[in-house]
């Protein structure tokens, strides 16, 4: 075996064990890649967590960092630019591509080639998504400057291969992921931006809420420092209001993001009507998920079909193998092999355990340390 051969392979090994590790989402991404780096060099990245029902991202992780730069692309090129879309990688099931090679060397096709990376210096882009079948748990990607050589075949090869793997941690950080146990009253906040993207006016709760996203710096109250969540909302909502694609038109402008606390938030954004003339203000809500959200989740990082999650919607209310047979027009029998496959997934025995594992673990903890395992 090569010197480079085993160095790869020992990069590989090191990165897959990080994948098993009980890391969180940041830890993960950064460690993953101070040792991808070690073969496959880059002069920087922009990695992401991801919301696997909406399909985008909720936690940026970007070095070197450039704020300006990264409000645009949140509010833009996540949902302008369709070379190389994440999404898109899934469904044609590439874990891994060039944007030299999907644009033909024509870089400039690419609206995040134009907008993002060109100013900033880099020229070669290889962008990975960390997917579990059809579920999208996260991504990268990582770039070169103008005068270094394109990636290679066998960077694609190796992050291909650890793709996986990464999406599995990935997973598991979702899965792990609980509110404090100490109970907190916060109720929703409000957040109401102007054209320009400043802060006019907030609710304590708001701030707060803010506060967990991120650090929030000296400049925030004129958009600086604000959490990536934030513009992902605005960019939601124009795209929502102004649809260029039939998936804009169906799109709901709300996103999905954890805090650096655990907890699981819904953003909301909506356009409040102007008044004499007034430019008209973005009005951001911050609350809470509910169990809906949470619950969807945890189903989807347990791998539940989505069969599977129908049965789990009407066990978790409390309906009999015979109402769940009759409302989903299966067999009883069929029901009872769900169910049993779910348990196996899930790792718990019957249907109290169920609901604790995906309801009271998620939202109560608390609760369910006090009921304990029966």
């Amino acid at each position: 075996m090569s010197t480079n051969a085993a160095l790869e392979e020992r990069v590989f090994t090191e990165v897959k064990r990080l994948c098993y590790a009980n890391l969180d989402t940041q830890t993960l991404h950064r460690r993953a890649l101070a040792y991808i780096g070690r073969v496959v060099p880059f002069d920087g990245f922009c990695a992401h967590d991801a919301d696997p029902a909406s399909g985008l991202g909720m936690r940026m992780y970007q070095d070197p960092p450039h704020e300006e730069n990264l409000r645009f692309f949140l509010e833009h090129v996540c949902f302008e630019d369709d070379v190389n879309d994440f999404n898109w990688m899934i469904r044609v099931r590439r874990s891994v591509v060039l944007l030299s090679e999907t644009t033909g060397g024509r870089l400039e096709h690419s609206l995040r080639y134009r907008a993002s990376l060109a100013p900033r210096g880099f020229h070669f882009d290889l962008r990975a998504v960390f997917a579990s079948g059809q579920e999208h748990w996260g991504g990268v990607s990582i770039f070169r400057e103008r005068g270094r050589h394109d990636f290679a075949e066998r960077d694609i090869a190796l992050v291909g291969r650890l793709a996986p793997h990464l999406a599995a941690g990935l997973k598991a950080a979702a899965l792990r992921a609980q509110v404090p146990l100490a109970p907190r009253c916060d109720g929703p906040g409000v957040l109401i931006l102007d054209e320009r993207g400043h802060v006019c006016q907030f609710t304590a709760s708001a701030e707060r809420w803010l506060r967990e996203l991120g650090d929030l710096g000296p400049g925030w109250r004129e958009g600086r420092g604000l959490p990536s969540a934030v513009w992902l909302a605005v960019g939601a909502l124009r795209h929502a209001l102004n649809p260029a694609t039939e998936r804009d038109s169906a799109s709901v402008p709300r996103i999905t993001t954890r805090t650096s606390g655990g907890r699981w938030l819904n953003l909301q954004a909506s356009l409040a009507e102007s008044r004499d003339g007034d430019t008209a203000t973005t009005v951001i809500v911050i609350e809470p998920a509910g169990p809906h959200e949470l619950t969807w989740m945890r189903t989807a990082a347990y791998g539940l079909s989505a069969r599977e999650r129908e049965v789990v919607d009407l066990a978790v209310r409390g309906a009999s193998t015979k109402h769940i047979a009759a409302t989903l027009h299966i067999a009883e029998y069929t029901v009872q092999d769900h169910l049993s496959h779910i348990f196996d997934k899930v790792g718990v025995r019957g249907r109290r355990a169920l609901v604790k594992r995906l309801y009271l673990d998620s939202l109560y903890p608390s609760l369910s340390v006090a009921s304990g395992d029966s």
